[in-house]
């Protein structure tokens, strides 16, 4: 009887099918990669909106949205970060915005990870991802100003106008969130570039987007590239006004500026 011949991959059989699998891994994961931060940088948009969705509901309600940092004392500072009752007693909760007034406004499935980037992974601060431009503070959603930054920073002629005027910005873990982690987007604050170079906006009209904000070519330094909350410019009355800082006492100023 002939004996029955024994089946099985040489040496060099098995390298060439390895190669090939590592061939296939080497030209999938990347595009992998790149479909799993689009869904990240999707979650991140939905955030952005239904946060944008709560303030402008409250606006209809109270016809002004939220302070910023400034208007804790009257426990109005959206995130709560400053609001009294988180002061008085931080332990007393998972997350500053539970003193918030926007807090009854978000689906109790969104409070925890509403203001969580997936793609920040809360590497870079301890609560928030979205900030709010801290001149905004008492803001009327049908105000008719616009808001402008240069599109090349430093140069005069190179300005661009927001599609609308923008409130929530998705702001850079690094530049300054790192170091004041207030939830208010001001002074030298910069627009995040986490989603393929990239950030989400939403704006004061209750609408919510991606912007690319001008930077330099180095993300680990400050350069003059660098688009800041400094170099925004409010639109209003034929004149232009800075909104990177503000003050106790200026509640609602946006609405009127002078």
């Amino acid at each position: 009887m002939q004996r029955a011949q024994r089946i099985a991959f040489t040496l060099i059989e098995l390298l060439v099918v390895v190669a090939i699998i590592a061939l296939l891994i080497s030209i999938l994961l990347p595009a992998l990669n790149v479909a799993r931060e689009k869904g990240r940088a999707a979650v991140c948009l939905s955030n952005l909106k239904q946060l944008t969705v709560a303030f402008f509901t409250y606006e209809k309600e109270y016809n002004v949205i939220p302070g910023t940092f400034y208007q804790g004392p009257q426990n109005l500072d959206w995130a709560g970060r400053v609001n009294v009752a988180y002061q008085n007693n931080p332990n007393r909760y998972r997350h500053p915005l539970e003193t918030s007034v926007l807090f009854p406004y978000l689906r109790s499935i969104e409070r925890n990870r509403i203001l969580e980037c997936p793609t920040g992974r809360r590497e870079a601060n301890t609560f928030f991802d979205y900030t709010v431009i801290i001149r905004m503070a008492g803001a009327k959603t049908e105000i008719p100003w616009t808001m402008q930054f240069p599109r090349r920073p430093g140069d005069a002629n190179s300005t661009e106008r927001f599609t609308a005027i923008p409130m929530l910005i998705e702001e850079d873990a690094r530049w300054y969130n790192r170091d004041y982690d207030d939830g208010s987007f001001a002074w030298n604050d910069q627009f995040s570039e986490r989603h393929t170079r990239m950030c989400n906006i939403g704006y004061l009209d209750g609408s919510a987007g991606s912007f690319r904000s001008p930077k330099g070519p180095y993300p680990d330094r400050e350069e003059p590239a660098d688009l800041k909350t400094l170099q925004l410019r409010l639109l209003a009355r034929g004149r232009e006004y800075e909104v990177h800082y503000s003050a106790a006492n200026e509640f609602g100023w946006v609405n009127r500026p002078r």
